[in-house]
C-alpha cells in the first residue's frame, strides 16, 4: 500500500476550507495536468487537447465533514455547529482540532451522566461543547466563531487490505482519480478528460454544480463512497467490502453511462457490484446533471463501513478496481 490516502486523509478540509487539501492534490496532479482551482476551492486538473473529438469528466469531492465554531462562553467553552450529517453519537466523547489561527486540540464533552438529573440518552449537539483547557483570553486570541474543526482521526491500516480513517468519504475517491489521472496522462487517445476534486458537496454539493458549469463535458462519471453491509443494516444493503466498485443505477443517472460501464467491468473481468436507487443519488452526479443543458451522468461508489464516523472504512482492492474500470473506460471512448 503506497501512503497516497494516508497523506490524504492526514489534511483537513472541512466544507468551505478544502484550501490545504487543494494545494496538495494540485501539486500532486501537476505532474500530468494542466490544474487550476476555483475561487470556491474545487481542483480542476485536465489532460488532452480542447479539440478532441470527446470530453469526460470524472469527479470526486475533495471537502470532508466537520464543525464549526458558533459561540465561546464566558468560561472558554466553544459552542459549535455541524458541517455536515454527524450523528451525535460519535461525537460525544471525541478529540477535534479547532483550526483557528494555530490549530488547537480539544475534546467534546457534556454535563457527567452524575450531575444530568436522570438524562440518559446521547446528548444533543446542543447540550454538548468543547474543552481546549485553555484561558478563555487566549483562546478568544486564537479561534474566532465561524472556524472550522476536525475529528482527530487517526488512519488504521487493518487486516485484508482493509482501511479506516476519518476522511475515506471521499479522500479514497479523490485518490482513485489522482491515480487514474496519472494512467490517462499516458493514453494516447482523441480524447479530453478533466479531473475535478470538487468543494462543498457535504454543505449542499455547491462546487461540483459551479465547476461542472464551467467545463461543460460531453458526459461525467461521479465518484463517491455508499454503503456495504455492517452489523445493523438492513436487508437491502448487500454490497460488501473487498467486491469490487459499486456502479449506480438510478432514475436521475445516465443509463447510458451506466450500461456502459457494466459492460466495460464484464469485458475487463472486474468484479462489480450494483447499487439500485429509485430516485435521485444524494450525490454529485444529481448536480452534474442538471448543468446547462443536461450532461450525462454515471456514478461509481467505493464500499465504505461506517459512513460519518471517524473510522470510515474501505479496501484497498476495491479502490485499484475502481481505477481500473474507470481507465479502461475512458480508454474506449466512453458511453455507447
Amino acid at each position: 500500500m503506497d501512503d497516497l490516502l494516508r497523506e490524504l486523509c492526514a489534511i483537513p478540509g472541512v466544507s468551505g476550507e478544502e484550501n490545504l487539501v487543494c494545494k496538495y492534490v494540485s501539486d500532486k496532479l501537476s505532474s500530468f495536468a494542466d490544474v487550476s482551482v476555483t475561487q470556491d476551492n474545487s481542483v480542476i486538473a485536465t489532460i488532452g487537447s480542447e479539440e478532441a473529438r470527446k470530453h469526460i469528466l470524472f469527479d470526486a469531492h475533495i471537502d470532508q465533514i466537520g464543525l464549526t465554531v458558533t459561540h465561546i462562553d464566558k468560561h472558554g467553552f466553544i459552542k459549535f455547529g455541524t458541517c455536515g450529517g454527524f450523528d451525535p453519537r460519535i461525537l460525544y466523547g471525541s478529540t477535534v482540532n479547532i483550526h483557528g489561527t494555530d490549530e488547537l486540540k480539544g475534546v467534546i464533552c457534556s454535563t457527567p451522566p452524575h450531575l444530568s438529573k436522570g438524562k440518559e440518552k446521547t446528548p444533543d449537539t446542543d447540550d454538548m461543547f468543547i474543552d481546549l483547557g485553555m484561558d478563555k483570553n487566549e483562546i478568544r486570541n486564537k479561534i474566532s466563531p465561524g472556524d472550522r474543526i476536525s475529528l482527530d482521526s487517526k488512519f488504521y491500516e487493518l487486516l485484508n487490505k482493509n482501511v479506516a480513517s476519518g476522511a475515506t468519504d471521499d479522500r479514497s475517491g479523490v485518490y482513485t482519480l489522482i491515480k487514474l489521472a496519472e494512467k490517462l496522462s499516458s493514453l494516447d487517445a482523441d480524447m479530453r478528460f478533466t479531473i475535478l476534486l470538487s468543494s462543498r458537496e457535504e454543505v449542499g454539493r455547491m462546487g461540483a454544480g459551479t465547476a461542472a458549469y464551467k467545463i461543460m463535458p460531453d458526459e461525467a462519471i461521479a465518484v463517491d463512497v455508499s454503503f456495504v453491509k455492517q452489523p445493523g443494516t438492513t436487508d437491502d444493503i448487500h454490497c460488501e467490502l473487498d467486491k469490487g466498485p459499486m456502479i449506480g443505477i438510478a432514475p436521475s443517472l445516465s443509463k447510458k453511462v451506466y450500461n456502459t460501464l457494466i459492460e466495460v467491468a464484464k469485458k475487463s473481468g472486474i468484479s462489480y457490484q450494483y447499487e439500485i436507487m429509485g430516485g435521485e443519488s444524494s450525490t454529485n452526479a444529481d448536480v452534474i446533471s442538471l448543468v446547462r443543458g443536461g450532461i450525462p451522468c454515471g456514478l461509481v461508489s467505493i464500499p465504505q463501513k461506517y459512513m460519518h464516523t471517524g473510522i470510515e472504512m474501505v479496501n484497498y482492492s476495491d479502490l485499484e478496481k475502481t481505477v481500473q474500470l474507470l481507465f479502461n473506460y475512458a480508454r474506449q471512448g466512453g458511453a455507447r
